[in-house]
């Protein structure tokens, strides 16, 4: 399938100060498809590279704006796909080919190389390159079923065989995009409601409209199919909280209408009253200054101190109701103030521990050497120039960037891309690519070019846009 494209193609990458660019230059004088160039030129095409096109002589460049794209095979060698996220990239692809005859386009000239295939990697769109050249072909099945067998990392879930009915599709020798899009429309609507997209499948932003709509479309299609096989759509069921089993219903059962709080509030009341009574008839509020306003005061006083005791017999006795409780509130605080008391404490010691101190015996002020437990030792590692950001190179393949669900280290800083850079070590030897960053990747202040394998020595400046680290192989 890829012996075409090395044949006919040479391959390189290009950047200038804003974007980064895939570059193929035809072999053979191939001839251009002029309405093809035209209709690429003038027209932003869902699902492809926006091209642009540079002649010097005879020799016609193709120039592909990947900026801020990774390729599909650096997402799904990392990535572990769901159900749910397998049939929307699946759908995506086939409607972007299928897409393809609205502007009088071939589906034979589609690039299908997954090293050549593009993805956003927040929205996970896909972009295609497009050829506008006379004379390509390329396998649409064997593409796709390379894509299902070799490629894709699936996550462990119960499924209903939702790949083996794909692969079964392609292999038909009546094979044709079109119900293969209709199949895949079919698995998306049949769990589209109890499937939700994760925060790599965010199709609520306006640029992810072709999510959208296969989201809204795969929706009416559950719908329809409910509609037309008579089911009926059953309300929410309530939660164990509000099953009857656990429902609180009220009897009145008046053999324990008196029970013991009953009389406790009972024999309280004329006890209050009477210590009332006994104090607003003593010499204390006839002597006072304004006795009436004391009276009132006092009156107001015992009548709270009343409510309280009230409320506090009431708890005893409904302790599973949701009412105010004065006891259980203030026994809370108390709780939670002890348990923040011990976290504080906890972190105190935790920071405490980080610091290794180690006594010379030779220096004479007794000073202590403070060691940092989270100082990189045997293996390399990237220091930042002015911080004290650390990136470990403690696997083959690091990614850096601010897209922190999908890199392995995390660059805060608005300038570096999203997946800035990949920093590859290859049996000790190490090198640092860009990842079609828009502010670029940078070795001893030369900018590196785009998905292009770069060596790095110990102690050479790496910078991530604005970031810069040193590099440091321990000796």
């Amino acid at each position: 399938m890829y012996e075409t494209l090395e044949l006919n193609f040479d391959i390189s990458y290009e950047n200038d100060s804003t974007s980064n660019y895939l570059v193929l230059k035809p072999k053979n004088d191939r001839k251009l498809i002029d309405y093809q160039v035209q209709m690429l030129l003038n027209n932003r095409i869902h699902g492809l590279l926006s091209l642009h096109i540079n002649s010097v002589g005879n020799q016609v460049n193709c120039f592909y704006d990947i900026t801020s794209k990774c390729t599909l095979v650096n997402i799904m060698n990392r990535k572990k796909y769901n159900r749910y996220e397998f049939l929307i990239t699946m759908l995506t692809i086939i409607k972007s080919i299928i897409g393809l005859k609205d502007y009088l386009l071939n589906d034979n000239n589609i690039l299908l190389d997954e090293n050549n295939i593009y993805v956003d990697p927040e929205a996970l769109n896909l972009f295609f390159v497009y050829l506008p050249f006379e004379n390509n072909s390329n396998d649409i099945r064997t593409f796709l079923i390379n894509i299902i067998v070799k490629l894709v990392k699936f996550q462990e879930e119960d499924c209903d065989n939702y790949i083996q009915k794909i692969l079964e599709n392609i292999k038909n020798e009546l094979f044709n995009l079109t119900c293969l899009k209709e199949l895949l429309e079919n698995l998306l609507s049949q769990d589209i409601t109890r499937n939700t997209p994760n925060e790599s499948f965010s199709i609520d932003k306006p640029e992810n409209e072709p999510l959208n709509e296969i989201k809204i479309k795969a929706s009416k299609q559950k719908q329809k199919s409910l509609i037309q096989r008579g089911e009926v759509k059953i309300p929410n069921l309530p939660s164990e909280e509000c099953s009857p089993k656990n429902l609180n219903i009220k009897h009145k059962d008046f053999s324990k209408a008196f029970g013991k709080l009953t009389l406790m509030q009972i024999i309280l009341q004329p006890i209050i009253l009477l210590i009332l009574f006994k104090i607003l008839s003593s010499n204390f509020v006839r002597m006072s200054d304004s006795p009436k306003t004391t009276t009132i005061i006092l009156s107001l006083i015992f009548i709270s101190i009343d409510i309280l005791l009230i409320r506090i017999l009431n708890e005893k006795k409904t302790e599973n109701t949701e009412s105010y409780k004065p006891l259980q509130y203030i026994t809370e605080k108390m709780r939670e103030n002890s348990a923040l008391t011990v976290k504080q404490a906890s972190e105190k010691d935790s920071k405490k521990a980080e610091e290794v101190h180690i006594k010379n015996i030779n220096n004479r002020g007794g000073e202590t050497v403070i060691l940092k437990s989270n100082e990189p030792k045997d293996i390399p590692y990237l220091q930042e120039k002015d911080g004290e950001d650390i990136i470990k190179v403690n696997k083959t393949s690091i990614l850096v960037g601010r897209m922190g669900s999908f890199v392995d280290h995390i660059v805060d800083n608005n300038a570096v891309g999203k997946v800035h850079a990949e920093i590859i070590n290859e049996d000790g030897s190490y090198f640092v690519m860009d990842c079609s960053s828009r502010n670029g990747t940078y070795i001893n202040d030369g900018r590196i070019k785009p998905n292009t394998k770069t060596s790095v020595n110990n102690n050479d400046v790496i910078r991530f846009a604005n970031k810069e680290f040193i590099f440091i192989i321990p000796s």
